[in-house]
């Protein structure tokens, strides 16, 4: 079982299908689905059966689609409504939906279930373009406040892998919408990530957790000197 983040008790990919549009360089999981063309990641996108009408136990923290974006703009709603009717089903268990297309996550209008967390990773506050098709991190940030705020629905956000961010800038775009969570991780694959120092990036922690919100430390090194 992969936990991408230490709250998670199990990840759960009911998606099949792709590609995703965003194709980030550094996307691990594309990486593995290149490396052993698992069948279920080739041809459109679609419900994989086997998976989906799951029951969870209660109290369980499910990642949703760590394989995959759910909200990418080219994955039918009919599927995300089926994945989200599943995590209503489970009202005792709790969901961490993850993307880096969260303007899906305001068009859906049914409604997000309350025992979901919402999240999206969000690398630095700077251009992106050159390692990743997502919209920019300003864009995202903004439809995932509209998303969450207002609503109860607590908010997450993945800072990895981080990359060259500015501080004056990213700070106060992170306390905007104040998340319930935010984990921060160093790429794990070199990548040739543009990367803070790790000084710089352990001054962000130390600033977030003084405004009440939690940090999960994920990967954090030396910044490589090809970044």
């Amino acid at each position: 079982m992969v936990r991408m983040f230490s709250f998670i008790t199990e990840t759960w990919n009911p998606l099949a299908g792709g590609p995703c549009p965003g194709e980030c360089s550094y996307c691990w999981a594309t990486g593995l689905k290149n490396r052993y063309k698992y069948s279920k990641y080739l041809g459109a996108w679609r419900v994989d059966e086997k998976v989906v009408g799951k029951t969870f136990k209660p109290g369980a923290f499910v990642f949703v689609q760590d394989m995959g974006d759910l909200w990418a703009p080219t994955v039918p709603f009919s599927i995300q409504r089926k994945v989200l009717t599943n995590i209503t089903e489970n009202p005792n268990s709790t969901f961490l939906l993850l993307t880096k297309f969260p303007e899906g996550y305001e068009a859906y209008e049914d409604g997000i279930p309350d025992n979901v967390v919402l999240g999206i990773t969000m690398e630095t506050n700077r251009s992106v373009s050159k390692f990743s098709k997502a919209p920019p991190p300003y864009d995202r940030l903004i439809s995932f406040g509209n998303a969450t705020k207002d609503n109860g629905i607590r908010g997450f956000i993945s800072i990895e892998p981080i990359m060259d961010f500015d501080r004056e800038i990213f700070l106060p775009w992170l306390n905007l919408v104040h998340p319930w969570a935010v984990a921060v991780g160093y790429d794990n694959y070199s990548n040739g990530l543009p990367e803070p120092p790790l000084a710089k990036t352990r001054e962000l922690i130390g600033s977030l957790r003084r405004r009440g919100i939690a940090v999960y430390e994920k990967t954090l090194r030396e910044a490589r000197v090809d970044g």
